[in-house]
């Protein structure tokens, strides 16, 4: 016959509150916590297995180095409390509360980010995981701008070597930001790629005209709506195009035509993770 479980409420009791205890280092399986207020507590580099907090609430509570498995937070909220290298793994978590908790350190809290990602995937959670990748993509910007910077404490191991490296991430993660989202925006891909076209139409006019000194600005701009309209039904592939138009500005044809397939190859895995997360 199988035995029953048998869950420990920590002596939260009818009170269903819980003050300034110190549970570091403890290996706390089956806890009772639903509804609990754990207010001032500690679990630091404790290992908490098959918790049950739903409805719980965490306020100035530490949980630095732990390892949480097979949890269930579902509806707890956390108020000032400390996940620095935290361990969650098959948990059910309240995901927006975690991240209004985040850890101070960039790389630490770059670690717990990575880590929320981890843990959703293995629960089958993708609500969250647009927010998630944001605010990682965003403290790894910050991470490689402190090395790059050469910043006090932490970033001033760094070599020079290692600094200009930085510097290409941080232009590399600023520049996937701007274009398409990190990934998880069409909207900012459609902004992007409106930009290029309008720059690259801005170039193809300059080139159709003779004399830039003699041109009036009314026809200058009238050049350049006829550059924007043909770099635009050429970006669509609209059979007005013609190949003499084409053969005229070979640079800013090719740029478009190069600009539609890149912009059509980055939608792709953004339209595929909107549909999977559906």
């Amino acid at each position: 016959m199988e035995s029953l479980i048998t869950r420990d409420d920590l002596g939260a009791g009818s009170a269903r509150t819980l003050s300034r205890l110190d549970f570091s280092g403890r290996y706390l399986r089956d806890i009772e916590g639903k509804e609990v207020t754990y207010s001032d507590c500690t679990f630091s580099y404790s290992i908490i297995e098959r918790g049950y907090f739903h409805k719980a609430i965490f306020i100035n509570c530490k949980f630095i180095g732990a390892r949480i498995r097979e949890s269930i937070f579902r509806s707890a909220t956390f108020e000032n409390c400390d996940f620095s290298y935290v361990d969650f793994h098959r948990c059910v978590l309240p995901v927006p509360q975690i991240l209004a908790n985040l850890p101070g350190y960039p790389n630490v809290r770059w670690e717990l980010l990575h880590n929320l990602r981890a843990n959703a995937h293995s629960v089958g959670d993708t609500k969250w995981e647009a927010d998630v990748v944001y605010h990682e993509a965003r403290t790894e910007i910050e991470h490689w701008r402190g090395i790059a910077n050469a910043g006090t404490g932490y970033y001033q191991k760094y070599s020079v070597r290692q600094r200009l490296a930085a510097r290409f991430h941080h232009v590399r993660l600023l520049a996937e930001r701007y274009i398409w989202g990190h990934g998880e925006s069409l909207f900012r891909l459609a902004l992007s790629t409106v930009f290029f076209l309008i720059i690259f139409s801005f170039f193809n006019s300059i080139g159709q005209v003779a004399d830039l000194e003699t041109v009036s600005i009314g026809a200058l701009f009238h050049q350049y709506l006829k550059s924007l309209y043909f770099l635009s039904s050429l970006y669509i592939d609209l059979p007005s195009v013609s190949a003499a138009e084409v053969s005229a500005s070979p640079i800013t044809s090719v740029l478009a035509v190069t600009l539609r397939y890149v912009s059509i190859g980055l939608a792709i895995p953004v339209l595929y993770k909107y549909i999977a997360r559906r």
